[in-house]
């Protein structure tokens, strides 16, 4: 049971078009890039950054996030579960 090695090609299908592809996105991308005067490295270092802070935030505030998410899970599943419970049983196992 070997799987066909085409499915994991990296560049699809048609290798050749995604190079295209990726030279053209490279191009455009690029340009804009010198257009507003930011290198890659500015790029990556904002992203970074960015990312950072975010984390920074949510762990100041993980433990209102946890307790939002638990209480969400306890509503929702007191309207869900019922009902599909119910739907299961006038469905039945759905085997016919």
């Amino acid at each position: 049971m070997s799987e066909d090695p085409s499915k994991f090609r990296l560049a699809g299908a048609n290798p050749r078009r995604t190079v295209i592809q990726l030279v053209i996105a490279s191009v455009v991308v690029g340009a804009f890039l010198a257009f507003w005067g930011v290198s890659p490295a500015d790029f990556w270092r904002g992203a970074f950054n960015f990312f950072k802070g975010i984390i920074g935030w949510l762990g100041d505030s993980v433990s209102e996030i946890v307790v939002n998410l638990i209480t969400y899970l306890l509503f929702g599943a007191a309207i869900v579960v019922p009902i599909w419970l119910i739907l299961r049983v006038i469905n039945g196992d759905g085997r016919r």
